[in-house]
């Protein structure tokens, strides 16, 4: 692989603890907030829902492992768009590179900046102070959430400056946020699961008796979109990998060590919001962490888990701006995009590469737009994942590669697994 652009001879890198900051960061969003208050409308069964979090955090890290097992195979690849570059034609790489950076990325990113200044109105009155922003400056038809939508840039272009200034500064920045948000997470579900608090009742009140089993099925997929969603993002390491002490190898660790950690926080915030409360409140409000603490901790509770959502998401748009950028450069480098985007300052920072991506985040913010591509966001993620999974099976089958540290057979399931459950998903998707 060739690059037009010279790499500086040393340069800042990342270790174990600042990979699985960005695994962490980028998974652990505002989703485990929300989520489950939607599940639950979907399949009305806590005991099913528990479920849905183990059998999709099983997915999760099985995919995890399945693109460590593409890091073996080819250690001179720098991030997932070089494995469709190895495994697939030309215009296979460039569709989906461009809807890596444009929606799933991008919009990814703004949605959860959206987040973040939605929970910062428990703070500020962000949207009043946006209608007297647009009285005095004359705008006769106030913008729809404008204050909201200032936030959302404010915070981006806060982050986009300090990594583009500094990378060390990024990293240290991202270790400390993802370590307050999994102490801040502990918390919560420690203050949840007080003995004496709660129900263990709660999870013998299912819905789903009179269910069909073909129903029942689909609505245990459709809701493992909620947890996908949630679980959604570790692959974004890899996008940095050149950049990381060890290579593939702490990239593997990070990988797999993010998505244990984040499975077991999902796992114990999901049943603590389901000890605390009956199906009905979990989905009567999409606040869902907001309404089991207000049980434990009463009036405060909205502000506490603002406060826990600023640090979230904080983090997660933190780690997304630096693997995006990243991306954006390599596509650069393979001449899938203006080679301007593909050049690194003398600290290997691409400043072209967040500055395009930094104007398009705020061109998403500004007009919603954002909100069209997340629809697509979850099934493009899965469609992608399964051709390169099936891709990669077939290279690996048919050239017998040998994968240190990787047994053959699991590894051929793993990818069945992953290949399998793809395609059921998204047939029930577009079912």
């Amino acid at each position: 692989m060739t690059t037009d652009n010279p790499k500086p001879t040393t340069f800042y890198k990342l270790n174990l603890l600042s990979c699985l900051a960005i695994v962490i960061g980028t998974v652990i969003g505002s989703g485990i907030f929300v989520v489950p208050a939607i599940m639950i409308k979907i399949l009305p069964s806590p005991e099913l829902l528990l479920l849905v979090w183990l059998f999709s955090a099983g997915i999760s890290i099985t995919g995890g492992l399945v693109i460590v097992g593409m890091g073996m195979a080819y250690p001179q690849a720098r991030d997932m768009l070089d494995y469709y570059r190895m495994l697939f034609p030309k215009w296979v790489v460039w569709v989906f590179n461009h809807i890596s950076i444009w929606v799933i990325n991008i919009a990814g990113t703004v949605a959860v900046s959206f987040a973040f200044a939605e929970y910062l109105g428990y703070f500020l009155p962000l949207n009043a102070l946006g209608d007297q922003l647009s009285t005095y400056l004359g705008i006769h038809q106030h913008i729809q959430q404008l204050g909201e939508k200032l936030a959302a840039i404010v915070l981006i272009l806060s982050l986009g400056a300090l990594d583009m200034w500094n990378m060390k500064a990024a990293d240290r920045f991202q270790i400390l946020f993802t370590a307050i948000k999994v102490g801040a997470l502990l918390l919560l579900i420690g203050l949840l699961l007080i003995p004496g608090k709660g129900n263990m009742q709660n999870f013998e009140m299912s819905h789903t008796e009179n269910w069909s089993t073909f129903k029942l099925i689909g609505a245990f997929v459709a809701a493992c979109t909620g947890a996908l969603g949630a679980l959604d993002g570790w692959y974004m390491l890899s996008h940095i990998t050149p950049e990381v002490k060890g290579g593939v190898k702490t990239v593997k660790k990070a990988i797999i060590w993010g998505l244990l950690i984040c499975t077991g926080l999902y796992l114990l915030t999901a049943f603590a919001y389901q000890y605390i409360l009956t199906p009905e409140e979990m989905g009567s409000t999409h606040l869902v962490a907001v309404m089991a603490l207000e049980k434990e901790l009463g009036g405060i509770a909205p502000m506490v888990i603002a406060a826990l959502v600023l640090i979230s998401t904080s983090s997660c748009v933190n780690a997304n701006l630096i693997t995006s950028s990243r991306l954006i450069a390599s596509a650069a480098d393979q001449k899938m995009m203006p080679a301007v985007f593909g050049k690194r300052n003398k600290k290997n920072i691409p400043i072209q590469a967040f500055i395009l991506m930094l104007l398009m985040e705020i061109f998403f913010i500004m007009t919603g737009s954002y909100e069209v591509f997340l629809e697509i966001t979850v099934h493009a993620i899965w469609t992608f994942m399964t051709m390169l999974t099936a891709g990669f099976l077939y290279v690996y089958i048919t050239q017998k590669l040998d994968l240190p540290g990787f047994k053959r057979i699991p590894m051929i399931i793993a990818c069945s697994v992953l290949i399998l459950f793809g395609i059921t998903y998204l047939i029930n998707a577009f079912i």
